[in-house]
Order: C-alpha cells, then structure tokens, then sequence
C-alpha cells in the first residue's frame, strides 16, 4: 500500500475520533446546564428527541440552557 494513503487513511481517523469526542462533551455540557429544563419539561426523551423537545420549548429554558444549546452547531 502506498505510504501516503495510509497516513491520509490514519488522519481521518484520529480527526474523527476528536470531532465525536467535542460531541460528547457538548452533549454532557447541554445535558448539564439543561438538567432541570430536560426533568421537567422533557421527562423520559433522549437524544435528539430530547433536543427537539428543549428547541420546542425555547422560552422555558434558563439562560444557562439556552447558552448550552447555542455552543452546539446545526448538525450535531
């Protein structure tokens, strides 16, 4: 195999593995800021249900959740 490629081959993956691992820690720092928002106002959902559910309900949020959910970008 060609040298080249399979350094390619391996910067995709350790850049994947950062950008899943920025996700994580957006994800605990909405799901933190938005614990009381997320047990009161979306009790039970997960996920990107949860998430539709914290958009759905944009005016309820504190200011702390909504600060959260603004660091994240559309597609995550």
């Amino acid at each position: 195999m060609n040298p080249s490629f399979i350094l390619v081959v391996a910067l995709v993956a350790v850049a994947s593995t950062q950008v899943q691992a920025q996700r994580r820690e957006v994800n605990s720092q909405v799901a933190q800021a938005c614990k009381a928002e997320l047990q009161q106002l979306c009790q039970g959902q997960k996920g990107k249900e949860a998430e539709q559910c914290l958009k759905n309900n944009e005016s309820k949020l504190s200011s702390e959740c909504k600060g959260a959910i603004s660091k994240k970008t559309p597609q995550q």
